[in-house]
């Protein structure tokens, strides 16, 4: 009798916390739990200026009619940021009384917030990942800190990116992502590390042709967001708003503070950054991308030349492309600020899901990664955490079984 009981309440344990049956109510009372955490925090918790001013003062300058970008500036320095972000925060600006009244703002982040948690749950439930990992979704400090207490522009970008990867699932509006995600893109230009793994899934689903509407659709979507800037200034629009060479403050870098200041800032680091993102791109496109259809690279290419392109690309296959093609450049980033943790946060269940660590290492390894962002400033031991904690996951990544299934 004992034991049976026993087996009974094991199974109903594995069956809510391991499988899917339950995933929709877990979900939605974690968007409940959500919605009053994120309120009680803008009631009972100091906003803090960062650079939510600059970011009024710029958009003021492009509302007073400029249109040169190397001339847009603010209290915290120019503005380094695409068109996108310009029309969203001009009607940011509009709502809240031209900046003033930052309540209001804060609001409206969370309702970015929860919307972001929202697509994320619809994406890992068509992944079809475990809700005993969910909970690592909405217990972090730095991430609400971000949204609602900085009003950084990285949560909007990435509402963006999180909305294409989700369309990327669904057949029917998956020829939405690539608008999406140029829009997202449009905002700020760290969602373009999601692009190798949304061509990839492009290549997968539709072959050539599709691949290369999608990326003509991301590149045309970018000018008509810019027009007035490119039609005016269109040097100056370009390299202000895409600066790949931008030489960032070692004071703010959260990942590489162990390194030294002097090696930060040598271009010869920048180089070996760079050559590392390209290698773990191609070591992720031949090894571990193809695997999860039980397919090889070649194949994969052969048949998107010969239009026999699959279009029942599983939702994980999807999200584990992508998500892994994000976190190299996330692991190879030349600079981590802290905003930057909103590139990531939400794909670290999943990726430790796929990585097939041992249970009891998932938590920790998240916490290690949590802790190191909420180190403030960074140390040599906490870039160096960080640091082991991804190598953690990208070695997990590439020894992941073949198959796609998560739970």
């Amino acid at each position: 009798m004992i034991r049976a009981q026993t087996t009974r309440v094991r199974a109903l344990v594995h069956s809510v916390l391991l499988t899917q049956r339950f995933f929709v109510p877990i979900a939605l009372m974690l968007l409940v739990v959500e919605t009053i955490l994120t309120y009680a925090i803008i009631q009972r918790v100091s906003y803090t200026e960062i650079d939510w001013q600059t970011y009024m003062q710029q958009v003021h300058g492009v509302l007073s009619g400029e249109r040169n970008y190397t001339k847009l500036q603010g209290d915290t320095g120019p503005l380094v940021y695409p068109a996108g972000f310009v029309w969203i925060y001009s009607v940011l600006c509009a709502l809240t009384n031209n900046g003033t009244h930052v309540r209001r703002a804060q609001y409206v982040f969370m309702g970015i917030y929860l919307a972001t948690q929202a697509l994320v749950l619809m994406i890992y439930r068509r992944a079809r990942v475990p809700p005993l990992v969910l909970p690592l979704l909405v217990v972090s400090k730095r991430l609400h800190s971000i949204f609602v207490l900085r009003l950084f522009n990285d949560p909007v970008a990435m509402l963006f990116a999180y909305a294409a990867v989700l369309s990327m699932t669904r057949t029917g509006i998956r020829r939405w992502s690539g608008l999406l995600l140029s829009l997202g893109i449009a905002v700020k230009m760290n969602v373009q590390l999601l692009l190798p793994g949304a061509a990839f899934v492009w290549w997968r689903t539709g072959g050539l042709r599709t691949t290369v509407v999608q990326l003509v659709v991301v590149a045309l979507s970018q000018v008509v967001i810019a027009a007035p800037f490119v039609y005016a200034f269109p040097h100056e629009y370009v390299a202000r708003a895409f600066e790949y060479t931008r030489q960032f403050n070692f004071v703010w870098t959260v990942n590489w503070r162990f390194i030294g200041d002097r090696v930060f800032a040598s271009h010869e680091w920048a180089l070996i950054l760079a050559a590392a993102h390209i290698a773990l791109l191609v070591a992720l496109a031949v090894v571990v991308w193809p695997r999860l259809s039980h397919s090889t690279l070649p194949t994969i290419v052969r048949q998107g030349f010969t239009r026999r392109a699959h279009s029942d690309v599983s939702a994980t296959e999807v999200a584990v492309v992508v998500f892994s093609a994000n976190f190299v450049g996330v692991v190879c980033a030349r600079s981590l600020h802290y905003q930057f943790y909103a590139w990531y946060a939400h794909m670290l269940p999943l990726l430790l899901v796929h990585a097939r660590l041992p249970l009891v290492a998932v938590p920790v390894v998240w916490l290690v990664i949590e802790c190191a962002w909420n180190v403030f400033p960074s140390t040599h031991t906490s870039s160096l955490a960080l640091l082991a904690a991804h190598i953690v996951i990208l070695v997990g990544i590439f020894r992941a079984p073949t198959h796609a299934k998560l739970s």
